[in-house]
Parts: C-alpha cells; structure tokens; sequence
C-alpha cells in the first residue's frame, strides 16, 4: 500500500458490508486466502482506539468479517490505509481554549446491521475541545424503533450527555412508555431513575451538530470532515 492514491475518507458510505459480500465461489476463496485480511485489521485497530476516532467506525465494521473475509471486505480494509495516507498528520489536539467540562455524546443507527438488524452504538466524551473516550458496538438486542435504540444507549455517568432523538430523552425523563417498549431490559431503564436523582442530565442536540454520528454510519466528505472537528482531530 506505499503506492497506493490516498482518500479523504475511510470508506464509501454507499456501502454497507455484509456477510453476504463473502466469498463467491472457490476461486475467490482461494484468493481470500492468500490475503493478510486479518492481520491488517489488527494492526489498525490499535490507532482508533487511542489517537484516531475519525476511523472507529470503519474499522469496527471490517473486523467483523475475519472468519470469512471476502473481495469486498479486503477492498474496504484498503480504504482505511488509503485514508490513513492521506491524512498521517492528523492527531487529537486539545486546546486551554475550549470547555473544560467533560461532555458525552450519544447516538445509534437502526437496524443498520444487514446480517442480524441490530443496531450500532457510538458515544463520545470530550474535554477541552477534543475526545477523551469513545467507542462503537454492536447492540445486544433488535431494536424495533430508532427511539428505541437510542434509549438503550445511555451510560449512567454523571455528566452531561446530548442526544439527537426526542423520543428517546421522552422515555429517559418521564418514563413514557408504551407497549412498543416494554420488551426493552429493565437495565435501560435505570438511566430514568439516574437522571431523578440527578446523576446525569440529557439534552437534545440536532444530528448535524452531533459528533457521535461518526460512530455509527460511514459520513462522505464534508461530514467527514465536520465529524473530525467536532471530536477534535486536526491536521
């Protein structure tokens, strides 16, 4: 990959990979099988878990296909190096400039998994104008509505935490439950007793100004390069 083109960003959000993206037939298996697909997901694992959140949700996505990886899946492991090129100054930067308190952002796709339809979850807490702690993962349960899957992404820490869905706050500080979400795990629930006690506090925040929309879809350009911003990752 020393030669290859670099990209503005780590992969293409018209594709959505999927195990069916396989190998196809046993040509290509054959193929697959010569490539180093794992051992290029584990050495970028380390980068997005430290210093480049910009790339979390690419990666997580490809290292979910090391059991049977196929052209697709190599192709977008690719794509992350590429981007990675093209952007080696990139770093967190910090600034005595920007808020010193400690806020948390919060958000989830809906069924965006095409193997099973659970849902991605992404949060990110940020200090003093960058990201201090972040992750992406896979929901344990289907979620049947996108306010659904919000709720149930709430961590009990006493901060702030600003979310871009109505209805999940709604469920989150009244209790507004309906039948649609009875099924959902008393655990998630305990968030609403935290925020009567006052442990944490929600608030909205429009999906454009929401930096933990990064963690969960892949973003083209000009998003890409919000999401950066607003995590904190500079040139």
């Amino acid at each position: 990959m020393a030669d290859a083109k670099p990209m503005s960003i780590p992969a293409d959000p018209s594709v959505r990979l999927g195990k069916s993206m396989g190998p196809n037939g046993p040509e290509e298996e054959a193929e697959m099988k010569k490539v180093p697909f794992k051992e290029a997901v584990g050495s970028l694992s380390f980068a997005p878990q430290v210093t480049r959140p910009d790339i979390s949700f690419a990666v997580n996505a490809v290292s979910q296909f090391g059991s049977n990886p196929g052209r697709q899946h190599w192709e977008a492991v690719k794509k992350i190096i590429r981007y990675l090129k093209g952007t080696t100054t990139n770093k967190l930067e910090y600034s005595k400039r920007g808020s010193s308190e400690l806020v948390g952002f919060s958000d989830a796709d809906w069924g965006g998994d095409p193997d099973n339809r659970r849902s991605t979850t992404g949060y990110v807490f940020t200090m003093q104008g960058g990201a201090v702690s972040w992750n992406v993962k896979k929901q344990l349960t289907v979620a049947l509505s996108s306010c659904e899957a919000e709720y149930m992404i709430f961590e009990e820490e006493p901060v702030l935490i600003y979310c871009d869905n109505q209805g999940a706050i709604n469920i989150a500080g009244n209790g507004a439950y309906n039948p649609r979400t009875k099924h959902v795990s008393i655990r998630y629930h305990f968030v609403h007793e935290s925020l009567k006690e006052g442990a944490v506090k929600v608030k909205y925040i429009p999906t454009t100004d929401q930096p933990a929309d990064g963690f969960t879809k892949l973003l083209a350009i000009q998003k890409q390069q919000r999401f950066c911003g607003l995590v904190g990752v500079t040139n």
